[in-house]
């Protein structure tokens, strides 16, 4: 018996062998098969491929004894493929635990005990009238074997996990497998414990902080349909599911569901895809959904469910905007002096206090004012960033990184280097001097691995961290009852650069942290420290007027033609040889078809222009969101061998354009 089978590798075909067995394999069978001089594990593609007998080809080694991947998995593969424009064997890539199939004849078939995986369904509902009205319109028109999608937008801190709590009751009622997405890793962990306040049993969590160990009996559990509710993050989206009938993704905005190393693709936009393909509803939770979702909720193509207040009816934070100035701020002083008093009555009442800045290191600019040089990275197009307790400059788009002892322009002395900009570090800095008789602790991935931030968030909750000093990751969706005050110390910092989002990730950004102020019911402040105090997106989270803000970023996208009513496609050719990247990708712009909505621009050197010795040359394609060009761009592509030397990143809806 002849048999294709798809390869988890950068091959958009599948490859033939001969199976010696007399049973009917089907399509989906996970087999392991020889491959050069290694062997892999691949799924039977095709049973009937179209070659011709008399050839003498490999026979397959094994055949797992486990049941096969699903249509409905293998048409998602397809689907991915076709429209991220990546070959299928690497999406394929994306579906295969390879340490379980490692241990298949050893431990993974010992496995069978999954009691400790069973939640206990309470049958209270303990909404409040809003919340109560919300999940009562939601009854009305779910469906689990029918496919929509939901948008819950709700004010922060206004119960929205509490109602999708209640959805995936109904769900496992009906003994339906349930996936919760979350962007990182570190929320799973807080949010496993008001699950299990919630459903009385520790949840199944998948990501890359868990254990092997335990992943295998998670991915058998699945597989089995065995375990029915999962929390993980975007990798958990390609378990082997047997019955999943709802998947509700959380902070749905988050930028981290999108992978842009390797295979490029947005989780969140593949869950609705797996959803549409397997007919079943997918729930879209934020308080700050993107411009895109948010539109399509508008246009009713999702059901919108609104919450307008506070779960306990505690009161929304006083936001304030601090006009910073020479006279309030100086060189290595950030932290506006007209606000020390009014933090420090903050916490002298057991208040916490969060200082936030999105930027990492201790200054982000170094500079020599004897040869009039910048500190740059030898491989990367960009400055490097001090920091200090490493004392190190180091980039953060590769892994250089140096002392700060540069032989200036004569070759004789050192450079003699200025440290302009600022970094969490040095907030963290100037807060342990202003604030000397309080406990503080930085919160910023170059301080923490996921085990040190999971105890750093169990001693914030604690109340034994008076002071937080943190960059993004301490903005999506914790819940910390003593942190009353938040001082954003550069509340102009996202606005800077060429990303046609950053306007609405700033917004989101600092919505987001609004809402984890004052959640119980406590008053609380915000201050956001800017140059530009008459902004309007101040305005409008001063009073949370969130439609406002939608309105006019969807009218100013319709105006300039930029998603939702365009998208994008980019196309970066990359290698070492510059001229021989700026060649090819001319080449590649030619052979992508003409068409009155899709328009080609490029190619140019990337905002980036040089990541890891790499020189980068960029196509932008813009396309009317009536059109999916994705096919006839992937076709063209396929027609052309890259060179050896040369490599092709495709980002389809890119988030950003460094």
């Amino acid at each position: 018996m002849l048999v294709d089978v798809l390869l988890p590798l950068n091959f958009d075909n599948a490859f033939t062998y001969s199976l010696n067995t007399k049973k009917n394999v089907k399509v989906g069978t996970y087999v392991l098969v020889p491959f050069k001089n290694k062997e892999i594990v691949g799924i039977i593609w095709e049973t009937k491929p179209k070659i011709k007998k008399d050839i003498k080809l490999r026979e397959i080694i094994k055949v797992f004894d486990i049941h096969e991947m699903s249509k409905s998995q293998l048409e998602l593969i397809k689907k991915m493929s076709n429209y991220n424009l990546v070959n299928q064997g690497l999406v394929l890539n994306l579906f295969l635990y390879k340490q379980g199939f490692k241990s298949f004849d050893k431990g993974l078939k010992k496995i069978s005990d999954f009691k400790i995986y069973e939640p206990t369904i309470n049958t209270d509902e303990k909404l409040n009238s809003d919340q109560n009205k919300v999940f009562k319109e939601i009854k009305k028109n779910i469906n689990f074997k029918k496919f929509n999608t939901s948008l819950i937008k709700g004010i922060p801190g206004s119960g929205k996990t509490h109602i999708y709590f209640e959805i995936i009751k109904s769900a496992l009622k009906n003994n339906h497998q349930v996936l919760v997405l979350l962007p990182e890793k570190a929320l799973s962990e807080q949010i496993a414990k008001r699950f299990k306040e919630f459903f009385n049993y520790q949840p199944a969590i998948w990501h890359s902080g868990i254990k092997d160990k335990e992943k295998k009996k998670i991915w058998k559990g699945v597989l089995e349909n065995k375990i029915k509710l999962i929390i993980g993050a975007r990798s958990s989206l390609f378990l082997p599911f047997r019955d999943l009938k709802l998947i509700i993704i959380d902070e749905e905005h988050d930028a981290s569901y999108k992978q842009d190393e390797g295979l490029s693709f947005n989780a969140r936009d593949m869950a609705i895809l797996k959803a549409s393909i397997e007919k079943f509803p997918i729930f879209l939770i934020s308080a700050t959904p993107t411009v895109e979702t948010y539109y399509n909720a508008k246009q009713k193509k999702y059901f919108l469910y609104e919450l307008n207040s506070r779960f306990n009816n505690s009161t929304l934070p006083e936001i304030k905007t601090v006009k910073l100035s020479k006279e309030n701020i100086t060189e290595n002083h950030f932290i506006s002096e007209n606000i020390v008093e009014e933090i420090s009555n903050f916490l002298k009442e057991k208040n916490q206090v969060l200082f936030f800045l999105n930027r990492r290191g201790f200054s982000s600019f170094i500079f020599c004012y004897k040869c009039m040089k910048r500190l740059e990275c030898p491989n990367c197009s960009v400055g490097l960033v001090f920091h200090k307790h490493k004392n190190l400059a180091s980039c953060h788009y590769c892994s250089y990184s140096t002392k700060l002892n540069r032989v200036c322009k004569n070759e004789k002395e050192k450079c003699e280097f200025k440290l302009y900009g600022v970094g969490v570090e040095k907030i963290f800095q100037e807060v342990k001097k202003k604030f000397p008789d309080y406990k503080a602790d930085i919160l910023s991935s170059d301080f923490t691995d996921f085990d040190k931030f999971s105890k750093q968030l169990e001693a914030i909750e604690d109340n034994k961290i008076n002071i937080i000093v943190g960059t993004q990751i301490i903005s999506k969706g914790f819940n910390f009852k003593n942190l009353n005050m938040i001082i954003v110390v550069n509340a102009d910092t996202n606005f800077i650069g060429n990303d046609i989002r950053s306007t609405e990730k700033n917004f989101q950004l600092l919505c987001q942290l609004s809402g984890r102020a004052g959640r119980f019911n406590k008053k609380s402040k915000i201050f956001l420290q800017t140059f530009d105090e008459k902004n309007k997106i101040f305005e409008s989270l001063k009073d949370l007027k969130t439609e406002e803000f939608y309105n006019n970023e969807i009218e100013f996208r319709k105006n300039s033609n930029f998603p939702p009513f365009y998208k994008f496609i980019s196309i970066i050719v990359m290698g070492r040889n510059e001229y021989e990247v700026n060649k090819f990708a001319l080449k590649i712009k030619s052979s992508i078809p003409k068409h009155d909505l899709i328009n080609v621009y490029g190619p140019v050197a990337a905002l980036i222009s040089k990541i890891k010795s790499n020189f980068r040359s960029r196509i932008l394609v813009k396309y009317n969101s009536q059109v999916t060009p994705q096919k006839v761009i992937k076709e063209a592509i396929q027609k052309f061998k890259i060179p050896s030397n040369l490599k092709l990143q495709i980002d389809v809806d890119p988030l950003n354009f460094s």
